[in-house]
């Protein structure tokens, strides 16, 4: 028994080693230790006679979880399956099966060129829609939608990308950077939103790997920056005025509006440093970029209530009507706003505000008539 603890505790030791590189982004030192460690926990299971119930339970989920930190899919379920298939201890066999359901979760993920990252941001709200464990759908729906929306973006900006004005994701860009979503904690609303990233390049004109830690943290800088109304920064941070707009847009509809949700918080853990970004200004507080002058056409504020009835993004128009009644208003949609901003808003009620020249109004900003 003393040789079965010997090699446990060094598979442990090596373990700790893999967990620490891979928390530094050493990934291929990471996957050394992992796989030292493997190997000699399969040692320790190869002197351990079955009939001890607990430690031979142990070991094999100890084992399946290395062989999963592997990418060893095929082994971690054969070591899995195999304790399952014996008598393991009735208090590991559930620790057991829902192994099991990783590895095939994993496995689905690799199928499609994609590994799940240790970067994970955990979203929480609160406010008088929260209760104990209970929210509001659309509260918590919209903004898990627009955070991912935002990390999406973040992607192409950083890939230097020319903004997606309309049209769908770009397929190498929707599977490779996948948002994934955990069931909400008990006794508050907070859930975990994990990413992918591809295990390699999807496309060739893709020049190599966006690692997710790069990805988080501009997130959470951003997101830190509006809290303290760095606008200034913002702009340095994004110069690309289509970005900026974006940008802005999407977090005016994460943030809270100051009554059904009084704070969204987004929080990271990354070894033993915790970094936590909470949003309390109201999203009707958040810096809107101006609407450049037109010498040529004189123009008045405008505040528009009414249906969304037409998105329509052909040509360079971006035009959108809004009625109310017998009244239909022409609204120009700047570029970055169209598709994650406007057109999710298809006929609900919506409050523009905007500059009125002539016949069509400039817009500024818009959100569901509901929210104001």
């Amino acid at each position: 028994m003393s040789s079965v603890r010997e090699h446990h505790n060094l598979a442990m030791e090596f373990a700790d080693l893999g967990i620490r590189n891979r928390v530094r982004g050493n990934a291929e030192r990471a996957l050394a230790y992992f796989k030292q460690a493997l190997d000699f926990e399969l040692a320790a299971i190869a002197e351990l006679d079955q009939s001890e119930g607990l430690a031979w339970s142990v070991l094999h989920r100890s084992a399946g979880t290395l062989a999963l930190d592997c990418r060893d899919f095929r082994r971690a379920e054969q070591i899995t399956t195999r304790a399952l298939a014996g008598e393991p201890d009735p208090g590991i066999a559930e620790e057991l099966r829902d192994l099991l359901e990783q590895i095939y979760f994993h496995r689905h993920l690799d199928s499609k060129g994609v590994a799940l990252q240790d970067d994970e941001i955990e979203l929480s709200l609160s406010g008088q829609e929260v209760g104990n464990g209970v929210v509001g759908y659309r509260e918590i729906y919209d903004r898990v939608d627009n955070t991912s929306k935002l990390i999406y973006r973040t992607v192409e900006r950083i890939r230097e990308l020319p903004f997606r004005e309309r049209g769908p994701l770009p397929r190498n860009i929707r599977e490779g950077y996948q948002t994934l979503v955990s069931p909400p904690r008990s006794g508050s609303f907070t859930v975990t939103l994990r990413f992918g990233s591809p295990v390699q390049p999807i496309q060739p004109f893709l020049p190599g790997i966006l690692d997710t830690a790069s990805i988080v943290d501009d997130f959470m800088d951003l997101l830190g920056l509006i809290t303290s109304s760095r606008i200034d920064e913002i702009q340095q941070r994004i110069p690309d005025q289509d970005y900026l707009r974006n940008f802005l847009g999407l977090a005016k509809k994460i943030a809270p509006d100051g009554e059904r949700i009084s704070q969204v918080g987004f929080t990271t853990t990354r070894g033993d440093e915790r970094r936590s970004v909470e949003l309390t200004m109201p999203a009707s507080e958040i810096w809107a970029p101006p609407i450049p002058d037109k010498p040529d056409s004189p123009s008045e504020p405008a505040t528009i209530r009414g249906i969304l009835r037409l998105a329509d993004a052909m040509g360079d128009h971006n035009i959108v009507q809004v009625v109310d009644g017998n009244n239909i208003f022409t609204i120009r949609v700047p570029q970055g706003l169209m598709n994650d901003i406007v057109r999710p808003m298809w006929d609900v009620r919506v409050i523009v505000h905007g500059m009125r020249s002539g016949n069509i109004v400039e817009l500024q900003d818009i959100w569901p008539e509901d929210q104001e």
